[in-house]
């Protein structure tokens, strides 16, 4: 069963069994968030989504104290990267098909795929009558937003399945108020395992993911394979999430109470340090 967080249940008690995972071996933990809906609020126009001052200061406060934040999200890279304002943090884009790890460098790039412009074509014509139905073209996938007009879902639907059926290589995967052609590969715990892998050449990491939509489910399967994992998801819904957050409000408030922790272990491991190495307890 989930452990919800809410305004009932004690962030005390949360924080201790974030604790009791890591302290069976201090493995430092690597934070991956998705952006829409988790730290951001939806908004009836993607380009028009922010993500809260606040909630980047946590974030850049975060990573000052050696803890890796990566974002793994449906968006396409330079459309993350301006959410992210002046961080330059590693960023998994098109559910990873593009993993960016910073200062330009690159696990691997998405391909521009000629079919994807075909399709926006093909919606470009069946969308006419439907103005309020959104293509997005992100190059190497194509998303087609009802979020203006939720009652046009099957028309949606309908729509993108009709350009499916033509190039049946690509998969089909739905989103909150939104239906995607993305190639076969595309997959987010995937995405979180390679970063992870890069990581862990240097460094031991328990992989923390956040996330709130069906996309990011292959994300929480794979956590949950690693020892002392921890999946979060953020809503309501069935899920392969172990524990979640209500909204993008408690994001920001589970951040702070992460903060805090690093801080506070931080400050242990400096103590004992200067007590000739006696061991930490953090229970």
């Amino acid at each position: 069963m989930n452990n919800r967080i809410d305004k009932t249940s004690s962030k005390l008690d949360y924080l201790q069994s974030l604790r009791n995972k890591l302290s069976s071996n201090y493995n430092k933990p690597c934070l991956f968030l998705d952006i829409d809906g988790t730290l951001a609020d939806f908004q009836l126009d993607p380009n028009d989504c922010y993500i809260p001052a606040k909630t980047l200061n946590i974030i850049e406060k975060i990573i000052s104290n050696k803890i890796p934040v990566v974002a793994v999200t449906g968006r396409d890279i330079d459309s993350a990267r301006k959410l992210f304002e002046s961080l330059d943090l590693p960023i998994a884009a098109l559910h990873g098909l593009d993993i960016y790890l910073g200062k330009e460098k690159e696990l691997h790039a998405s391909k521009n795929f000629l079919e994807i412009s075909y399709i926006y074509n093909m919606l470009t014509k069946a969308c006419i009558p439907y103005p309020d139905l959104l293509i997005e073209n992100k190059k190497s996938s194509i998303a087609l937003h009802y979020r203006k007009a939720p009652a046009l879902e099957s028309i949606a639907k309908k729509i993108i399945l009709e350009s499916q059926q033509i190039f049946p290589n690509l998969k089909l995967i739905q989103g909150k108020f939104v239906y995607e052609l993305i190639p076969a590969q595309a997959n987010k715990g995937l995405a979180i395992e390679e970063v992870l892998a890069h990581f862990n050449q240097h460094d031991l990491y328990i992989p923390v993911f956040i996330g709130d939509d069906v996309t990011d489910e292959d994300g929480f399967y794979f956590v949950n394979q690693v020892e002392h994992g921890i999946s979060i998801k953020v809503g309501q819904g069935l899920t392969h999430a172990r524990y979640q957050l209500q909204d993008t409000k408690q994001v920001h408030d589970f951040l702070e109470l992460f903060l805090e922790h690093i801080q506070n272990y931080d400050n242990k491991v400096k103590g004992n340090n200067n007590l000739g190495g006696e061991k930490i307890c953090l229970n």
